[in-house]
């Protein structure tokens, strides 16, 4: 009896099994086709690839920038200067200060004055101009002083002397106008020999040849050299002498240039 169950057990056992087996080989077969197969490792590069191209974010598109057009604001003009440009007092002092018939001294202005032979100068002119004297008389080529300082109200009576003699228009070539004149300066000065006193037929004069070429020397130039009218507005005078140092006469004598134009200061006629 107990052999005869021990073989039944045997044989359910063996009938699960069987039942088992058969039920999985019936599943593979219904079911198998849908089972998803493992990529190889290849494949499963390529779909790498393709999910990084898929989920690349592209950048931001940044919105350009709005450039302002610039506005040139029109330019201003500048005021026309009006002449004639008043000196103070203090720029008067100056040994090179520029005075033309564009460029005005104030009618109150007195400079610093000494005795020269003749006349009154700044005592730096004074002393120059008779060291100059004394070498002429040397050279044989005496002259003398016949003009040097000129107060604001002497030039006023000598400028109205000529325009009554010669009239406005040729009296304006040859004496300045009242605040105009270099003699107001105390630094400038005439001279004359005797012979084409204050004529332009001085400079051809021994006299006038030698103070030419030695003026610079002693710290004077020939104010009113020739040929400058237009620059400078007055006729030629080689009997007029202006004081502004050694230096800076040899500097102006050797540009050759006026007074004006080595100081690039506006000149010419009146305006």
């Amino acid at each position: 009896m107990k052999k005869l169950f021990v073989g039944r057990k045997r044989m359910i056992v063996l009938a699960i099994a069987t039942l088992t087996v058969c039920v999985g080989i019936y599943w593979v077969t219904t079911n198998g086709k849908d089972m998803p197969e493992l990529p190889s490792e290849q494949e499963t590069t390529v779909e790498e690839q393709k999910t990084e191209e898929i989920i690349t974010i592209k950048p931001a598109e940044t919105t350009p920038a709005v450039v302002e057009k610039k506005i040139t604001p029109p330019p201003v003009a500048e005021p026309s200067p009006e002449w004639p440009v008043i000196l103070t007092n203090t720029e008067a002092t100056s040994l090179t200060v520029v005075i033309n018939k564009k460029h005005k001294l104030p009618s109150d202005y007195v400079p610093e004055l000494t005795d020269v032979t003749g006349g009154k100068m700044r005592p730096e002119a004074a002393q120059a101009l008779t060291s100059l004297l004394y070498k002429a008389d040397e050279a044989g080529v005496s002259m003398s002083v016949l003009s040097s300082y000129r107060s604001y109200s002497t030039q006023v009576s000598t400028y109205n002397k000529w325009v009554s003699q010669s009239g406005k228009a040729v009296a304006d070539t040859f004496s300045a106008r009242p605040g105009h004149s270099e003699h107001q300066l105390g630094l400038a000065a005439d001279l004359g020999n005797g012979t084409c006193n204050l004529e332009t037929c001085f400079g051809n004069t021994a006299a006038g040849k030698w103070l030419a070429n030695i003026a610079q020397d002693y710290g004077f130039i020939i104010r009113y050299p020739a040929g400058s009218d237009g620059a400078t507005g007055y006729q030629y005078e080689p009997w007029h002498l202006r004081y502004v140092g050694v230096e800076t006469a040899k500097a102006i004598v050797a540009s050759g240039q006026t007074m004006d134009q080595y100081y690039g200061i506006p000149a010419g006629d009146y305006q």
